[in-house]
């Protein structure tokens, strides 16, 4: 699938948890970026990969001005909205951040901060490069760490399944982020945080979305009648399954400023 349309495909899905509200790991990201990135009114930032907006709002609403880059004209359709209810003014550039031409206009000045936040937008050293170009301040990207999945656990142990981890190395995968930072030229930081979340979802949905991501969505009828008989024997009193994820992620971070 093409890029483009595998993330205007997700683009609903991102809208949906947008509209949950925001949680305490969104506003601990942003004053992070305050308290140890200068992040203040009047700052210009850009989200690189911003999906539909979520950072956006909370930078427009601090008084930011705001560019967001996706490769996907559904997610920046959804963000228009998004940014639209905060009334403040803002920047969209659309398309992938490696063919973006360094020339275009909303590149022109250089930002005080850069961020690109569980995005595979920036995920090597020209594109890490590129990104420390536009910045004049602090860059910071986010990757996932470790990951638990209980549910996606306890239905491959009742259907007999092997685990199958949900990412191949997130490890080597921040190390390697890491490393494009050095050899950029660039000091990099990390900083390790915690981020758990539950979602309470019906027997089925939690069934589609474990063949989704364990079968590649490729279950066959027997295999995908297993798993939602499974997801029914796990769901409570009130017909819900619990979705709980508990994570950690790696804030990297550095700073371009006089380089």
């Amino acid at each position: 699938m093409d890029t483009t349309e595998k993330w205007n495909g997700e683009a609903g899905h991102y809208q949906a948890a947008f509209s949950k509200g925001g949680n305490d790991y969104n506003r601990s990201l942003i004053d992070f970026l305050r308290d140890e990135c200068g992040l203040a009114p009047g700052s210009r930032v850009i989200d690189i990969g911003c999906g539909v907006g979520k950072y956006g709002v909370y930078l427009a609403r601090m008084g930011c001005e705001v560019t967001l880059n996706d490769i996907s004209p559904k997610m920046l359709e959804y963000a228009a909205k998004n940014m639209g209810e905060t009334g403040a003014a803002w920047h969209s550039l659309c398309g992938d951040w490696r063919d973006i031409p360094r020339n275009a206009p909303e590149l022109g000045q250089k930002f005080d901060i850069a961020m690109s936040t569980m995005s595979p937008a920036v995920n090597d050293i020209e594109t890490v490069a590129k990104m420390s170009a536009v910045t004049d301040g602090w860059c910071l990207l986010t990757r996932f760490y470790k990951w638990d999945s209980p549910l996606r656990n306890e239905l491959c142990r009742r259907l007999q399944l092997p685990e199958k981890p949900m990412f191949s190395d997130l490890e080597g995968d921040c190390a390697e982020m890491t490393r494009c930072v050095s050899a950029a030229g660039f000091v990099p930081l990390v900083k390790y945080v915690p981020y758990d979340w539950c979602d309470r979802r019906s027997p089925q949905d939690a069934a589609d979305r474990f063949i989704s991501r364990y079968y590649d969505g490729q279950a066959n009828g027997a295999e995908a009648g297993r798993v939602a008989a499974a997801a029914l024997e796990l769901a409570d009193e009130n017909g819900y399954v619990e979705d709980a994820v508990n994570t950690r992620v790696a804030w990297i971070y550095w700073n371009t400023k006089g380089q």
